[in-house]
């Protein structure tokens, strides 16, 4: 489907001219806009680029975002009659899928009733932040602004609040909130958008808790650097799910060709050109602290098994403290990470009752959700507990270290001189353990994450250092890593608990031969781990 740009330019100036007098017209153009979404856009939305001149530019629509609206409408249509639809859209970047999603959203925000829906993306200030041109919020903000005004509800405005834009006449919304776990839960909502959901935290999570919120869920995104590990792709492949997919490629862009590609090519790097606009979800390790070695850990629903000990990792920071509880089969040496929980600017007295499964008064509040984490871990044995060497040195509360507070409570920090073993020697022995750890995939979505993205600095361009980076980025990631490097860096071995180690032998058969029946690993990937545990059996 080809169209005439210049002829519907045409058109729209006339009929906007026009309507700036003739009544009668106005009401024409409302019936029409009301019956014909794609009418509205063409002839009154404006959309904006600031890398343009002019910036602002009218809103008419390339064929493939006419087939996105038109196929949005049917699925939208499908979910009120009761249809429960998933649906996802896989696109490069800058095709104007965000633009004409949000135009989508106000649309019936403007001509329809009772349309409730939700907004999100991976960080707040992507959803709605003052000034921010890149949010979804200014997306909304910007097209009713350019729209006339007899077409805008009166006061508009004074229904326009942070992360909110209420309608003044009627029960209309679109609310917007951040990825978190419990994303979307609660109320009801015609629709429940997600932007660049491969790009989230807690993406499982914030994907699943919507579910009874709403018959239609649509996530759109570019592929992410975690490629097929990110639950987006998880989706496209139907493996979770029936998902409708919408696919743009770079070619649906009216004028881009062959000089244009060639253009991308030259200007980013092969990585960035394979994910950004051939769609390639290969991703890449490029930079991570762990991303490549994790694959070898098994995401399992592996829980509490009270013939094993226990262990809790801390990491102490002064923004998020996340706990890890794990288990050790020292038979066989593999480890289970059962459970995780992260919080931030919490009082340390918060923490406890995760641990010891007993609130002891009303002095903190706790969601439903910690609260059964709470209750689980009751039935819990003692544990034993790693964490940051310098726990004794932060001063808190009667000038307390932490370890002084946690040992009012029977909870006993063990810990090593941190100094005394380098970043590099923990990373190696970290990355040896997932090759015998499993991981409760639903329990420690986040913990997961944090691990699949941690990364060093990009070294600036230009740069003459040829000496490797020593140190991670300090991040949203950097909790979780710590805490497990503090378990490796402690780990108890067969011979601390009183007894011998298995013979290679007996080794060879707990550990390899279970993987490669379960087709886990081959039998050349058992051959090649073996290899690099021979060193304890010297």
């Amino acid at each position: 489907m080809s169209r005439d740009y210049n002829e519907l330019l045409r058109k729209r100036i006339l009929l906007n001219d026009a309507c700036k007098t003739n009544l009668d017209l106005r009401a024409t153009a409302i019936a029409t806009c009301k019956r014909d979404i794609a009418f509205w856009f063409d002839n009154f939305a404006f959309t904006f680029d600031p890398r343009k001149t002019p910036s602002v530019i009218p809103f008419i629509l390339y064929p493939k975002q006419i087939e996105l609206i038109d196929w949005l409408e049917a699925l939208l249509f499908k979910s009120r009659e009761g249809e429960k639809v998933n649906a996802i859209g896989d696109k490069p970047r800058d095709v104007g899928a965000t633009f004409t999603t949000m135009g989508w959203l106000l649309y019936h925000y403007l001509f329809d009733l009772d349309f409730v829906a939700r907004v999100g993306s991976r960080k707040e200030s992507y959803v709605d932040q003052k000034g921010e041109t890149d949010t979804l919020f200014y997306k909304l903000d910007f097209i009713i602004s350019k729209l006339p005004e007899w077409m805008v509800p009166v006061d508009w405005q004074n229904y326009r609040n942070s992360m909110i834009f209420g309608h003044p006449d009627n029960e209309n919304a679109i609310s917007g909130e951040s990825a978190n776990p419990n994303f979307g839960r609660g109320g009801r909502k015609a629709v429940i958008i997600y932007d660049e959901f491969a790009f989230w935290p807690w993406a499982k999570s914030s994907w699943e808790s919507s579910g009874e919120s709403t018959n239609f869920r649509f996530a759109f995104s570019t592929p992410p650097e975690s490629g097929r590990d990110s639950h987006f792709y998880k989706l496209s492949t139907g493996e979770l799910g029936k998902i409708r997919k919408f696919e743009f490629q770079w070619t649906d862009v009216p004028n881009r060709d062959e000089k244009w590609l060639e253009q991308q090519k030259e200007t980013k790097s092969d990585e960035e050109f394979q994910r950004e606009v051939l769609k390639s979800f290969e991703g890449t390790t490029k930079g991570k602290v762990y991303a490549t070695d994790f694959r070898f850990a098994k995401l399992t629903s592996a829980d509490y098994n009270p013939e094993l000990p226990l262990f809790i990792s801390w990491d102490f920071g002064l923004d998020t403290t996340p706990l890890l509880w794990i288990q050790k089969d020292f038979k066989t040496n593999w480890v289970y990470i059962i459970d995780s929980y992260a919080n931030c600017n919490k009082a340390i007295e918060f923490y406890v009752p995760f641990v010891t499964g007993i609130i002891p008064s009303e002095q903190f509040h706790y969601t439903e959700k910690e609260l059964k984490i709470i209750q689980r871990h009751s039935k819990w044995k003692n544990a034993t507990h790693y964490g940051d060497p310098d726990v004794k040195k932060r001063n808190l509360r009667d000038k307390l270290s932490i370890k002084d507070i946690l040992e009012e409570k029977g909870i006993y920090i063990q810990t090593h001189d941190r100094d005394k073993t380098d970043h590099l020697t923990i990373r190696e022995r970290t990355k040896m353990l997932f090759r015998r750890l499993e991981v409760n995939e639903s329990r420690c979505e986040y913990f997961i994450d944090s691990i699949r993205s941690a990364r060093y600095p990009v070294r600036i361009e230009g740069s003459q250092s040829t000496s490797e980076v020593m140190k991670p980025i300090h991040d949203w990631t950097s909790h979780y890593r710590t805490a497990l490097e503090y378990f490796v860096d402690n780990e108890e071995t067969r011979e601390k608990q009183g007894g011998d180690l298995l013979t290679k032998e007996e080794y060879s058969d707990a550990t390899f031969a279970p993987r490669i029946i379960d087709g886990t690993i081959t039998g050349e990937e058992a051959l090649y781990e073996k290899e690099e545990v021979d060193w304890r059996y010297k």
